[in-house]
């Protein structure tokens, strides 16, 4: 079982919400087909006569897709875009984080010419988990095994809002709906006692629209009937090629016009999904502009122009309850076809009591070297029941599962095979905020630095604008990690980006953050410690900077390739999913390891081995720094923290020196 996942969903479950039920209304289409069950013998006396007699999964799912495949031959609604419900089975589906396959699932159209071709999570609308027994409905282990469906369809369509899921044990149905606040699941019902509502459910998952099944209304998409929420199950298949590379291959959004550079002169529309973003962000006059048909941003703005978004994100995050935080290549949509993608859109769900990443990047000043360049951001705002409202998860969900009903947790009840605590732990309801932003240059992967000399040069430009932040603008990064640093699109160097989990130092609200902030491998190990027995400082992120380093010299050549086989036993052994005190285990590990002697006697000999030819020096100089202040027990002045940039500037700078260009 997975305690990463219990983990994260611990607290995050919101159960037995009656209002679930109001999404799948009975209406005269189901009613026509109980009708019609009853006529032709499939429900009589209370009960769905073809129900197996010795319910087994794969007699239920017998069951399950026997009965929609009468209803649709029979009594489907007219009129509305069917899709497949598809028994996974033994197979894997493809495109997942693991390799992974779920009972049943509903899925965008397929290729009928090559029917042997496995289910993508890529092609994946709602997900379904089917069991023998009505006693598993409440397990531990049943909802975890929905939620890491739910997790999969998230890491691979990072753009969904929510993912609709359901489990039927035995003959009771429970809805989930899985968003970026954790779960949220309706009462049981009884398929025999209450057989027009399952019929309303299993219905509605198949013909659920872009928007109903999760997709963001803001992502837009041209089709031959105008414009449409982009649906990437129906809508993409691929890259375009050669001609086909055009404006209106693509989805879309709407961003402010004057945030953006003029267009380069185009004779057609872009062919990719868009959004749009108001003029008055952008360097280019209004008349470029074209109106939205709804205004979707809480800016007051009356100018607005395309942009065109590739749906293969840069980077996601693969989880549920998180921010989320996605980003994706972006052009003019009315730019030269095969324009290249100089902006980047980043949507995430913050907490609500965050300040969006956008105040952070905005208080830097054009051209600082070193930090992503600011273009704008928003709130997002969608069409809901003819006004707009912000896409927050108060507006996803029903108002009875959007308030707390237990404590923060403190410590998680064993999980076991037979276990019910994420059902009954209750919720503390943390309400997340859609938020966009635009920002520039694209830049490239840390790993493909290619000379030793400019991966120095990255992290050393990369610091000066984490001290520039910190110095000027009083801003506090908190999550350097090697995602977080990229290289510049053409020639050396890099800069910093994710101000996701920055914080002005002088604030006095909270942040919404209910855990350690920053990425697992790369935190300090004062902030491994047990909140709140830390306050982050800058010194905590340039000991983070000195970890993503000899990360990178262990795990991986001046090729971006990873090596293989890595060193057995390193600093950075990966989290046990058995491990119930991974802080704890990765603590040991580091107050070993960056000993003096351990470090030159264990550390240094992983390397690769050119990085440990020309940065072996430079990394020892760096372990000594950052460990000097690793004893002290009063707090750290500004006067060391100027002193430790200095000091780990200077030993970088010693270091591109000594590496001469290799």
């Amino acid at each position: 079982m997975d305690l990463l996942l219990y983990d994260e969903l611990y607290a995050n479950v919101a159960c037995d919400v009656a209002d679930m039920w109001l999404t799948f209304p009975t209406t005269k289409s189901s009613r026509a087909m109980i009708d019609y069950a009853i006529a032709d013998g499939l429900y009589r006396g209370s009960r769905w006569t073809e129900w197996p007699a010795n319910p087994t999964e794969a007699s239920v799912l017998r069951f399950f897709l026997d009965l929609l495949a009468a209803l649709r031959a029979h009594c489907w609604p007219a009129g509305c875009e069917t899709f497949d419900c598809v028994p996974s089975g033994w197979i894997v589906l493809e495109d997942g984080d693991c390799e992974r396959k779920t009972d049943v699932v509903v899925v965008g159209p397929r290729d009928h010419h090559h029917p042997e071709r496995r289910v993508s999570w890529l092609n994946v609308r709602v997900v379904g988990e089917l069991k023998s027994s009505a006693s598993k409905s409440n397990l531990d282990d049943t909802l975890l095994q929905v939620a890491n469906y739910a997790r999969e369809v998230f890491g691979a369509q990072p753009a969904r809002r929510w993912v609709p899921a359901f489990t039927l044990c035995g003959s009771e149905l429970r809805v989930w709906r899985f968003d970026r606040a954790g779960a949220c699941g309706s009462t049981l019902i009884d398929i025999h006692q209450h057989p027009e509502q399952f019929l309303a459910a299993i219905t509605a998952y198949a013909t659920m629209s872009a928007t109903d099944v999760g997709y963001d209304p803001s992502i837009f998409f041209s089709t031959d009937a105008g414009e449409v929420v982009f649906d990437p199950t129906v809508h993409w298949r691929g890259e375009p090629t050669g001609t086909a590379d055009r404006a209106d291959a693509y989805p879309y959004i709407y961003v402010p016009v004057d945030t953006l550079d003029a267009p380069a002169s185009a004779d057609r529309a872009d062919a990719y999904p868009y959004i749009y973003v108001p003029v008055d962000t952008l360097d280019a006059p209004a008349s470029a502009a074209s109106a939205p048909p709804q205004a979707l941003w809480s800016a007051a703005c009356t100018s607005w122009t395309a942009l065109s978004v590739h749906p293969t994100p840069i980077s996601r995050r693969i989880a549920i309850a998180t921010r989320g935080s996605a980003c994706w290549k972006a052009r003019r949509r009315d730019g030269a076809a095969g324009s290249p993608w100089q902006y980047v859109v980043k949507d995430q769900w913050r907490s609500y009591e965050r300040d969006p990443e956008g105040v952070f990047l905005r208080v830097a000043e054009d051209g600082v070297p070193g930090v992503a360049r600011y273009i704008w951001h928003s709130d997002v705002f969608v069409p809901c029941d003819g006004q707009l409202r912000l896409d927050d998860i108060t507006a996803l969900r029903p108002a009875s599962a959007c308030a707390s009903t237990a404590a923060a947790p403190t410590a998680y009840p064993a999980l076991t095979k037979t276990s019910t605590n994420l059902i009954h732990a209750g919720s503390t309801f943390c309400n997340r905020v859609h938020t966009r932003l635009l920002s520039g240059p694209v830049g490239r992967p840390l790993l493909h630095f290619g000379t030793y000399t400019n991966l120095l040069l990255s992290f050393k430009q990369a610091i000066e604008a984490h001290r520039h932040m910190y110095t000027q603008h009083r801003v506090l990064h908190r999550d350097v990690s090697n995602n977080n640093i990229l290289l510049n699109p053409s020639g050396p160097g890099g800069f910093l980006i994710d101000f996701d989990l920055a914080i002005f130092t002088d604030r006095t609200r909270v942040t919404g953050a209910s855990h350690r902030t920053g990425t697992f491998d790369f935190m300090a190990l004062d902030v491994l410690l047990p909140p709140p027995n830390h306050q982050h400082t800058p010194l905590h992120d340039l000991e983070s900077f000195f970890y993503v380093l000899l990360w990178v010299c262990i795990y991986y050549g001046k090729d971006g390739v990873r090596r293989d086989p890595p060193p057995n036993d390193t600093m950075f052994t990966p989290q046990a999913t058995t491990d119930v005190t991974p802080w704890q285990t990765a603590s040991g590990l580091k107050s070993m390891y960056m000993k003096g002697k351990q470090f030159h006697s264990f550390v240094l000999p992983t390397l690769f081995p050119e990085a440990h030819e020309c940065l072996a020096s430079t990394l020892a100089a760096w372990r000594e720094v950052a460990m000097e202040d690793d004893q002290a027990m009063e707090e750290i002045g500004e006067e060391v923290i100027a002193l430790r940039y200095q000091q780990v500037l200077d030993i970088l700078e010693a270091g591109i020196a000594e590496c001469a260009g290799r």
